[in-house]
């Protein structure tokens, strides 16, 4: 397998590559002055098996149609197998039609890159399991959830809890996860979203935190609402420090001044979404998955 770079995950690619012990295929891609993308393979694919390595957060749109043109691009030019790697799988919270009329984005996607030829897609933490349903390809969630506790434990923190900031079955996975990779035990809170204004509402609950360090382990940060009321609790509980890992950081609308404003020590998240507080590659996670055994 070799590896081949989307313009949103250039440095990802380089050093997924790196893991793998696998060059990366040379190509061209720019933007015309007027806004179009041009895409070039600069190498003959026929017949291999790619690892096409594309995020696709903001701008998603633009960053889907870089993909499309990829894929396809390498499925005419007869590629053996198409394994597409984007850690951050937009739309992922459209995923089904909660008002009348609305569009079913993430259905819409998955059509979309199959079409185009997708063999096999990964992606990481993605908001909701049943999104993968709308696949007929094999399609497989990761998680950074380990690699991200880890990063907090060479960090320093002492008798770490670890917070899910919802009962959702993947969140409490998650909070699992990264509890069982430092040897330590996890907890959650419940919280209620207004499906039309947005509001979210954290439900008080005691946990045993005090005098402990608190590391808020969740999929997506957008605006920050969730994590900040989660620590908030924490810190009036009497955790002595309170940290936030994150598998996608979209940080919009200010999000990163608000978990401060919250009392959050640090904000760490994955290059999924290149960015502030992205310390932590998740290359090393769809590497163990495509080493061969």
């Amino acid at each position: 397998m070799r590896v081949l770079s989307g313009p949103s995950s250039v440095k990802l690619a380089e050093n997924i590559s790196l893991e793998l012990k696998t060059p990366l295929i040379k190509a061209q891609f720019k933007r015309f002055p007027d806004g179009e993308f041009y895409f070039r393979l600069l190498e003959d694919v026929k017949n291999e098996d790619i690892l096409v390595v594309q995020s696709l957060p903001p701008p998603q749109d633009q960053h889907i149609l870089e993909l499309i043109y990829i894929v396809e691009t390498c499925r005419e030019l007869e590629a053996r197998k198409i394994t597409v790697y984007t850690p951050y799988l937009a739309y992922s919270r459209q995923d089904r039609r909660y008002l009348s009329g609305e569009a079913v984005s993430s259905r819409i996607l998955a059509e979309t890159l199959q079409r185009a030829g997708v063999s096999e897609l990964y992606t990481v933490d993605i908001h909701n399991l049943g999104v993968l349903s709308y696949y007929r390809i094999p399609a497989y969630n990761l998680t950074a959830a380990d690699e991200i506790m880890r990063y907090f434990l060479s960090k320093g923190v002492e008798k770490p809890l670890v917070v899910a900031p919802d009962d959702e079955e993947a969140a409490l996975k998650r909070a699992e996860v990264a509890a069982k990779a430092v040897g330590t035990d996890y907890d959650w809170f419940e919280k209620k979203r207004d499906r039309y204004t947005g509001e979210i509402v954290t439900a008080e609950k005691t946990l045993n935190v005090s005098g402990r360090d608190a590391v808020i382990i969740d999929d997506i940060i957008s605006t920050g609402g969730t994590a900040a009321n989660a620590a908030r609790i924490l810190k009036k509980q009497g955790a002595r420090r309170v940290y936030v890992g994150v598998t996608h950081a979209l940080l919009a609308e200010n999000a990163l001044e608000r978990l401060r404003e919250a009392g959050i020590e640090e904000v760490v998240g994955t290059d999924s979404i290149p960015g502030p507080v992205s310390n932590i590659t998740t290359a090393p996670i769809i590497a163990r998955k495509l080493k061969p055994i």
